[in-house]
């Protein structure tokens, strides 16, 4: 090739490049730059993603908003970002997306079916970053599979954490039980006309599942901060799983920092500005709330008092009223849990044993709420 033709070839290229950046300039001043570039990230998730979204008018027993945290405060940062050494990732094949359920602040829940243990295919939740994660966003997935699998360990009535995955694309998820009814508080909602003797063994079968899986996670150290109705959800037994935990906040840094949001009508009085001191004995006071809630059928606690009188009316030594569909023993129960001063309430270990002597052990180890009648006379 001639020296001219070289020559020639060189200021083309050289020409298309400067017409290339004047295009960019020309783009980017306009702002559609960043559209076309939204453009492109969008088309790349639709491709990565491959998901048949949920029918938003569908009632489906899993369309709640529990898996994900509403109140994403319990997701902590600490520790480092790798997960432990211990524990084995399930393998990325055997999880497959099947439909989105929700979105919360930083994560995206899937309901997913597993492959894995040898079994037959197992319907499951899987609990992904959002598109575009941050370091931040990675550490505490990471944070949360830590705690998961080093510290809550497996109950029957809490949540059960299946493992976690490490995906090239989405980062680190976790895999978790997947819970067909919804939540305790749904449920309840739902099922307010529907109240006969059926629903009412129900209600106290909840509440006893629900008291042994707080005595677990006490007897384990950890604390939940947010227990509610909204936080238990239900399996296709009805029977109640606690979530919405998660690790210990930082308690160096003041409650402005940390952007908390209080639940003031589930909270004791002790924490009702931060629940960075929160204790076992702050859960029993939320887990008498739990049971108001569960014998009014899903009512909002306190529905006459306002959030900003809360504090004083409490400290008046007021409480709620026995709801409609409790009876004296729980009652009697939920104003131990009301104490004001956290001492004077019972744990986890006093309650469930109290619990305990209300029910009759059946067949296949199921359990039946004796009458506090029968109760009465059998003490």
């Amino acid at each position: 090739m001639s020296a001219g033709a070289i020559a020639g070839i060189s200021v083309g290229f050289i020409l298309l490049l400067l017409i290339f950046v004047i295009i960019l300039f020309f783009l980017y001043r306009s702002g559609r730059l960043s559209k076309a570039k939204e453009q492109v990230n969008t088309g790349f998730t639709k491709i990565r993603n491959t998901i048949k979204l949920r029918d938003p008018e569908s009632k489906s027993g899993y369309n709640n908003r529990a898996y994900s945290g509403v109140n994403e405060d319990e997701y902590y940062i600490e520790g480092g970002i790798q997960i432990s050494s211990s524990l084995a990732p399930l393998s990325r094949k055997s999880i497959s997306l099947e439909s989105e359920i929700t979105r919360g602040r930083f994560a995206i829940i899937y309901k997913a079916i597993y492959y894995g243990n040898n079994r037959d295919a197992e319907t499951v939740v899987a609990k992904t970053l959002k598109d575009q994660a941050n370091d931040d966003d990675q550490r505490k997935m990471r944070t949360k599979i830590n705690f998961y699998s080093t510290k809550v360990g497996h109950h029957k009535h809490v949540l059960d954490f299946k493992g976690f995955v490490e995906d090239e694309v989405r980062g680190p998820f976790m895999v978790l039980e997947y819970c067909e009814m919804g939540s305790l508080k749904d449920y309840l909602r739902d099922n307010k006309s529907k109240v006969n003797d059926d629903m009412t063994e129900r209600l106290y079968r909840i509440s006893y599942g629900t008291c042994m899986g707080m005595d677990y996670l006490a007897s384990n150290g950890i604390v939940h901060r947010r227990l509610a109705a909204r936080n238990i959800l239900l399996n296709f037994l009805l029977e109640p799983k606690i979530t919405g935990f998660g690790p210990d906040p930082d308690a160096d840094k003041d409650n402005d920092d940390t952007g908390e949001r209080i639940p003031v009508k589930w909270m004791a009085p002790e924490c009702m500005s931060s629940t960075k001191k929160a204790t076992e004995k702050s859960d029993v006071w939320s887990y008498g709330i739990v049971l108001w809630e569960i014998f009014s059928m899903g009512e909002t606690p306190y529905p006459d008092v306002k959030g900003p009188r809360l504090p004083d009316w409490l400290r008046q030594n007021n409480r709620m009223a026995k709801p409609e569909y409790c009876d004296d023993q729980f009652y009697k129960m939920m104003k131990k849990c009301w104490q004001y001063e956290p001492n004077k309430r019972p744990n986890f270990k006093k309650l469930n044993t109290d619990i305990a002597k209300m029910f009759s052990e059946g067949p296949d180890e199921e359990y039946y709420y004796r009458s506090s009648r029968i109760y009465d006379n059998r003490t």
